[in-house]
């Protein structure tokens, strides 16, 4: 395959450069950049043994492209083929193509195979394309587009030549044959030798130059037509049509706004769907339910700083800026790395656009420039720049790109944010609306109004994000990794979701409509159907009482959750009040949080998880505890985290003893592996309970439990259980530990999962320790609020199920519909089975 190199004054702009092209060819191509010269001082500048070095890096024998761009770039390329041994300079070429255009083209040549000579003629004709495409003159030397052998030219409605073939469709996606689009075509020809035009109106081009394809700016709803002549002309037309009938590799987001997509006909013509086809499916399934309405986009504040801000000297303003940029990478990094895994690379796009911007040279010159020479704060300095940007964007004539706006308002407001310290703001919606966001954090969940968020639709997560989490507890449909298919969804327009599922409709079909409106009717029917029976408790048909208690997030979670027919609170996730937020809440908050979920409860119990950090879930404000680790959900985490971080663990456990003096409470520790580790936790209960003894203030006595999600602890639970007053099963993190897949990488999900019978086998493990030591084992992960699988769990001889309030009814229907020797017959089977398809295909009458 040919190499690319990309010679660039600024290593930065060659990063970007290189970052555009991977996500054109999914980083199929060899490419390295030479960026920049080693001094710190004056970093701008191009270096002839860099260019060499990534030549080498590049080289496989099929040659090497290198673009460049400007000045001593060209020279510093000379002078590197000088260092390079005849032979292999011999295979290298110099491209006068325009960087990002010419780089873009290359690497998409490169991908399917061609050979230098067509790479470097692809590239250099980048330029002349783009002349084309705004009514430009070709630049001089270059063949006029009417005269090049793939240019664009009239096209007369005569037959088709002997042999050829064709296939004619509506383009699908909103946003027409852009970049990736054209790329994907280029790339599915291939593997094929037919020669392939595309046709729109009267102009024809090579379907095999994205640079051409690009002259045509077909928009979505446009009807083009492929032709294609050669031996294997149709099935180059059938893969073509297979791509448009996926959008062209564009999520469903992207398809026209009349609700239609294409699908490929039975003789290869692309054709509209029915109208009322069901929406591929857009994301996650987060929180069932079914939910329309107007989209509200939930965006971070980007308010204008108060005049009376006072600036500093400008060396320390532009070094806040530097530093809340540096910030701003980071998070977005981390996001895309998140976004990635839990949802795929594309759906992750969004967030290496941000990073882009936020690396625009003029955005942040000009930020530096005002501090610099009006000596305006930081804070000041950017909201201006970014404010007269996102005018600008709003003043384009394209729909696109004037939505692009947001995209900066984004960038400008994280950046705002970290300059601040103000914590997030949460969102506001003053109609029944279903709200939109990249993501959303439990501060933003907690200033929810459930009575005017209809539905959730976010671009990130999953199904075991806090999002989700809160959404399910308050009984709001929800579907998450939803990607680039909310990021383009103005205000206003119509969604509807299904949390069920994953599907999301963008502004439906009124057949659609209808159907969707009948769905939700039922599901609410349902609903309340179950709601009816919530008080009355979850007793099998053989007379066991299972007892259905409650997971929350915040004391606003309990009452709901009691209104739902919960016996008491069985996980209480305490991290929700330190998340999203500048600062540790203090003793007093944290006793009054739990003295009001207890109040919540009269006279139910109520199990209160001390600070489950880490993994999935880091504090910044925490420090060095809160850096990135390689293996997070391997770290300090949990149980370890605690015990590390000695005042944060004795303020927590204060305030639990003192609610404790108001109401009773139980307090379980999470993520605890070896006897050791309970020792060590309830030796810093005492002392909590003595400092507090000695300073004269009231506590109460509370019973110890531990979370079981560590193999380890189920290999030891007959020494834990002799060490605790209860157990209560983690599914969610036992499973990924259990089967070594982290249950956010969405490329081991399937492994990741609570009923696959390794799993299965060690809850059936845990049960019998406990019921050895006479203590109750429950449940409180995901699985537990899973209907399908309550039997199953209610045969492994769980006493308790915990999960989020709206999903007891239900429950406790099941429940009641179980015989407890069919159930145990049902656990032996199952613990028998293969793997977790097996055990979903018996749990549904199948095996």
């Amino acid at each position: 395959m040919v190499g690319i190199v990309v010679v660039t004054h600024s290593a930065v702009l060659g990063q970007g450069v290189k970052e555009l092209a991977e996500q054109m060819t999914q980083g199929r191509v060899p490419l390295a950049v030479a960026g920049g010269i080693d001094d710190p001082e004056h970093p701008i500048g191009t270096d002839p043994v860099r260019v060499m070095a990534a030549i080498e890096e590049v080289q496989q024998g099929d040659g090497v492209l290198v673009l460049m761009d400007l000045g001593s770039a060209l020279m510093s390329a000379e002078t590197a083929l000088d260092l390079l041994p005849p032979e292999v300079a011999a295979q290298v070429r110099l491209c006068a193509a325009p960087l990002v255009e010419g780089v873009m083209a290359a690497a998409v040549q490169a991908s399917i195979g061609a050979d230098l000579e067509t790479v470097a003629r692809e590239a250099e004709s980048a330029l002349a394309a783009k002349a084309e495409l705004l009514g430009m003159a070709p630049p001089q030397g270059e063949a006029a587009p009417d005269v090049a052998p793939d240019a664009a030219s009239p096209v007369p409605p005569a037959p088709i030549v002997a042999g050829g073939q064709e296939l004619t469709l509506v383009v699908p996606n909103r946003l027409g044959l852009h970049a990736r689009p054209a790329a994907r075509i280029v790339t599915a020809l291939g593997p094929f030798v037919a020669d392939v035009h595309l046709v729109r109106g009267d102009r024809v081009v090579s379907a095999r130059s994205v640079n051409r394809i690009a002259t045509l700016a077909v928009r979505g709803g446009d009807t083009v037509t492929f032709r294609a002549t050669g031996a294997d002309a149709a099935h180059a037309l059938k893969a073509l049509a297979d791509l448009a009938a996926e959008n062209f590799g564009d999520l469903p987001d992207a398809a026209m706004s009349s609700g239609k997509s294409i699908t490929a006909g039975p003789d290869g013509q692309g054709k509209p769907a029915a109208a009322g086809a069901p929406a591929a499916r857009g994301g996650v399934p987060a929180s069932p339910g079914i939910a329309m309405g107007p989209a509200v986009w939930h965006r971070p504040a980007f308010d204008a700083p108060p005049p009376s801000l006072v600036a500093g000297d400008p060396d320390s303003e532009a070094a806040r800026l530097e530093a809340a940029l540096d910030a701003a990478r980071k998070e977005l990094a981390a996001l895309e790395r998140r976004t990635a895994a839990m949802a795929g690379k594309q759906e992750a796009e969004i967030f290496v656009m941000h990073r882009l911007l936020l690396d625009d040279a003029t955005i942040a010159g000009d930020a530096r420039q005002r501090i610099a020479e009006r000596h305006e704060p930081a804070e000041a300095a950017w909201y201006a720049v970014i404010d007269l940007a996102a005018e600008s964007f709003r003043q384009l004539p394209e729909g696109y790109m004037r939505e692009r706006a947001a995209d900066l308002v984004d960038v400008g407001a994280r950046v705002l944010r970290l300059l601040t310290g103000a914590p997030p703001s949460g969102p506001r919606l003053d109609r029944p609306s279903v709200l939109l966001a990249a993501d959303l954090g439990p501060s933003d969940m907690a200033h929810l109004d459930p009575a005017l968020v209809l539905g959730i639709v976010t671009a990130q997560g999953g199904a075991t994000s806090h999002a989700a989490i809160l959404a399910r507890s308050m009984g709001i449909p929800a579907v998450a990794g939803a990607g680039a298919l909310a990021a383009n969804v103005a205000d206003g327009v119509t969604v509807a979701l299904d949390g069920s599922t994953g599907e999301v409709w963008i502004a439906p079909a009124p057949d659609v409509r209808a159907s969707i409106e009948s769905r939700r009717a039922a599901w609410l029917a349902a609903r309340e159907a179950a709601l009816a029976g919530a008080a009355r408790p979850a007793v099998t048909t053989d007379g066991r009482h299972v007892h259905v208690h409650a997971n929350i997030g915040a004391p606003a979670d309990a009452p709901p959750a009691l209104k739902n027919g919960a016996e008491g609170v069985g996980l209480f996730r305490t991290e929700f009040l330190f998340l999203d937020r500048a600062a540790a809440p203090d003793e007093e908050e944290q006793r009054a949080a739990y003295v009001a979920a207890a109040a919540a409860m009269p006279g139910l119990p109520v199990v209160v998880r001390t600070l489950d950090i880490g993994g999935d879930k880091p504090v910044p404000y925490l420090g060095d505890f809160a850096a990135g680790e390689d293996n997070p959900f391997l770290g300090l985490r949990g149980i370890r985290f605690c015990l590390a971080r000695r005042e944060l663990f004795l303020t927590q456990l204060r305030a639990l003893l003192r609610a404790a003096a108001e109401h009773p409470l139980r307090v379980m520790f999470p993520m605890v592996a070896h006897p050791g580790e309970l020792a060590a936790a309830k030796a810093m209960l005492e002392e909590a309970r003595a400092a507090l003894a000695a300073e004269g203030l009231p506590h109460g006595p509370v019973e110890v439990g531990i979370m079981v999600e560590v193999p380890a602890a189920v290999a030891l639970a007959d020494q834990l259980a002799r060490e605790s007053a209860f157990f209560s099963i983690g599914t969610n993190d036992l499973a990924q530990y259990v089967m070594a897949a982290d249950r956010g990488n969405a490329a081991v999900a399937d492994l990741s999962d609570a009923l696959h019978p390794a799993v299965l086998r060690m809850v059936r493990d845990t049960v019998a320790a406990g019921n050895a030591a006479g203590i109750p084992v429950a449940m409180c992960g995901e699985l537990a609020g899973s209907a399908e699988a309550i039997p199953l769990l209610v045969g492994l001889g769980l006493d308790e199920l915990s999960m989020n309030g709206p999903a007891i009814p239900r429950a406790k229907d099941v429940v009641r519909g179980c015989d407890m020797a069919a159930c145990a017959k049902l656990a032996e089977r199952a613990l028998e089975l293969p793997d977790a398809a097996a055990v979903r295909r018996l749990l549904k009458g199948g095996g």
